[in-house]
């Protein structure tokens, strides 16, 4: 049985913003309208600025209404990752920006009156192994060294005994469609505006910048791209930063039965459990991992499967309602890309490479966005350079990955030459990547029987895409663009759909 994508938080999701219709001028142009683009959007014409946020599809219809939206400084194993690679005083100032992050969001919640579901609460990072103890207590000291205040515990409230845990109180939790829709309603109105389905394909740098979309252009000031890796990519952003996708699911519980605290695995397979309110004082319990890049062992089915055993075992849960995949990308060395789209030229600006901890990192991004905007001085503003390359530190990566990205790209050429029987054979709702004569075909079958086939080829950069079945979507593996299945683009890099391709006779 394909599962395919309903995410928890899109549930009840009702939007109803306009599409960009003609010529206008703002002061900022926010492209994204999930955490990071709607929050910059926020304190932007908190600051006095007129604002157009910018949304290919709807508010919080990307990756942020995908997550398992953790408010918290507990990254898994990172500080000792960050202190070897980046050094001390990057790991506390990585602590101490994701902190504020935190704070931040708090400091929204209560001044606007959100409803968001908003609790606070500790993060563990826990081991089930007793060999692993020794690894998270060396973790432990580097997460102290990074000045959080933390303790190594055994005393969780899982309903199965864990070897030991990083606990970090003062955490939080919440649902990022209510909090980032809230956000929208603030932005929209007085000289500003939220415009959705309004996909931007290009912009140009100058005085003033011009945003341009399917419905008309936005000139601007200055530009926020925040739209996980830029469509815009003079940075070359998608060489230094690495698609990861992720799954999840969740359960309806008895409030007794769910957890309070958020915890991640630090031992392998990774898993992430969380819960949240539910109808009639129940609880939604929240359980994710079986991540890997876009395009490689695509059964989601079998990863979904996974999570469900883990929430029976280890839950007694048999009755999943909800299932979710994403993919985020990872920098070369676990910071941040924010600041600068281009090196001398602060009008267009850029964050990416969250790591899958988007809900802090993608606040601090807005806020140090803002500032730069602003004209004010950040703390951070060095640390998270996006025009940064650290050679000691990220060669390695660098060579790795792009050498992967080089592989994937030589390896999809040489498939066999005999792929015309499967896609003859695929049944309804199915799609498959084959080779014929000397081209490679994205095929899929609609419900009607209705054949579609499309250039294989992302038209990014030109990678072979891959089928997802979960979420009946090609998927690009190099630098994860997704299409849907008749196509038509669903999230960059890529800046157009597939290119409809016949069959030979």
């Amino acid at each position: 049985m394909t599962r395919l994508n309903n995410p928890l938080w899109l549930a009840a999701a009702e939007t109803a913003y306009p599409r960009l219709s003609g010529p206008l001028e703002v002061d900022v142009a926010v492209v994204g309208a999930g955490i990071t683009g709607a929050t910059a959007a926020y304190l932007l014409k908190a600051a006095g600025k007129t604002v157009a946020l910018l949304e290919s599809d709807r508010v919080c219809a990307g990756a942020t209404g995908y997550t398992t939206a953790k408010l918290t400084v507990g990254h898994s194993l990172v500080y000792r990752q960050l202190i070897d690679s980046v050094g001390v005083e990057a790991a506390r100032g990585y602590a101490s920006s994701n902190q504020e992050a935190i704070d931040q969001v708090a400091r929204l919640v209560e001044q606007h009156g959100i409803d968001c579901d908003f609790e606070r609460a500790s993060n563990f990072v826990y081991v089930e192994s007793a060999k692993a103890v020794s690894g998270l207590e060396r973790e432990l000291a580097c997460v102290e060294r990074a000045g959080i205040a933390a303790e190594l515990t055994t005393e969780t409230d899982l309903p199965y005994e864990v070897a030991a845990a990083i606990r970090i109180d003062g955490q939080a939790q919440f649902h990022p469609w209510k909090y980032v829709a809230a956000l929208a309603r603030l932005v929209d109105g007085d000289g500003s505006h939220v415009l959705e389905q309004t996909r931007a394909t290009k912009v140009h740098a100058g005085e003033p910048c011009v945003v341009g979309a399917g419905g008309g252009a936005v000139r601007a000031r200055h530009v926020v791209i925040a739209t996980q890796l830029p469509f815009v990519d003079r940075g070359l952003f998608f060489a230094k930063a690495h698609p990861m996708k992720s799954y999840a699911i969740a359960a309806t519980v008895d409030a007794g039965a769910a957890p309070r605290g958020m915890y991640i695995s630090a031992d392998q397979p990774t898993r992430s459990v969380r819960s949240t309110a539910g109808a009639d004082g129940r609880r939604i319990l929240i359980v994710g991992g079986e991540g890997h890049r876009p395009g490689e062992a695509p059964d989601a089915d079998a990863r979904y499967r996974k999570l469900e055993r883990f929430m029976q075992d280890r839950f007694g849960v048999a009755q999943v309602e909800y299932h979710w995949s994403t993919h985020d990308y990872a920098p070369l060395d676990k910071l941040p890309y924010i600041g600068r789209l281009r090196r001398g030229d602060d009008r267009v600006l850029v964050a990416t490479g969250f790591a899958k901890w988007g809900m802090t990192k993608g606040t601090l991004a807005a806020a140090m966005l803002t500032d730069a905007i602003l004209g004010r001085p950040n703390e951070y503003a060095g640390l998270y350079d996006a025009k940064r390359l650290d050679v000691r530190h990220s060669a390695t990566t660098f060579a790795k990955e792009n050498g992967r990205v080089g592989l994937t790209f030589f390896r999809d050429r040489v498939r066999p030459r005999d792929g015309r029987a499967e896609i003859d054979a695929l049944p309804p709702g199915e799609g498959t990547v084959a080779r014929v004569g000397r081209k490679q075909y994205a095929a899929y079958r609609d419900e009607r029987g209705e054949l579609h086939t499309f250039s294989a080829r992302c038209t990014h950069l030109g990678c072979i895409v891959g089928w997802n079945p979960a979420d009946r979507a090609w998927e690009c593996p190099c630098h994860g663009s997704r299409f849907a299945a008749d196509g038509a683009l669903v999230q960059g890099p890529a800046t157009a759909d597939l290119d409809t391709d016949p069959l030979p006779d």
